[in-house]
């Protein structure tokens, strides 16, 4: 049997064995598990990352869709807010032309009157200075029945 296995070879081949596996565990194999160990971590807390980045960017885009959305509100009401503020400047506007229309309207009848009464009046006395003239001619005195047509050319304008 000695010469089938030779025991010292046997032993030395069994401590080689040892030792390199020794190494290689302590080399090699620990740390490229320790290794692969780590990146599965990495790439586990990558995808939490990615997934948490995700619900953020899904969470900013749905918070700027509200925000979009309150600004159109907000726009909206602003707007019927300035269309309400328009209508009620612009009917005041109007009454205030309406009022101004008015004013003008009335100084012009007053004016008008005045004109009138000023013309009346120069009717008036233009028409007793013919009288008067006329008077003069048919009865050769100025002063022939001056209280007559004065008084006459009054009652006719009043």
């Amino acid at each position: 049997m000695n010469s089938f296995v030779n025991l010292g070879s046997f032993i030395i081949q069994l401590i080689n064995i040892a030792v390199i596996i020794f190494i290689l565990n302590k080399f090699l194999f620990k740390p490229y598990l320790k290794y692969l160990t780590s990146e599965e971590k990495k790439r586990r807390e990558l995808e939490e990352a990615h997934i948490i980045l995700h619900d953020i960017k899904d969470e900013a885009k749905k918070e700027a869709r509200d925000i979009i959305d309150e600004a159109k509100k907000e726009s909206h009401f602003i707007k019927n807010e300035a269309w309400i503020i328009a209508k009620e400047e612009a009917k005041e506007i109007v009454d205030e032309a309406k009022d101004e229309a008015e004013k003008i309207k009335h100084k012009a009848m007053l004016d008008i009157e005045n004109e009138r009464k000023s013309m009346n009046e120069s009717m008036r006395e233009k028409i007793l200075e013919v009288a008067l003239k006329l008077n003069q001619k048919l009865f050769s005195k100025s002063d022939a029945n001056v209280d007559f047509i004065k008084k006459s050319t009054e009652k006719e304008i009043i």
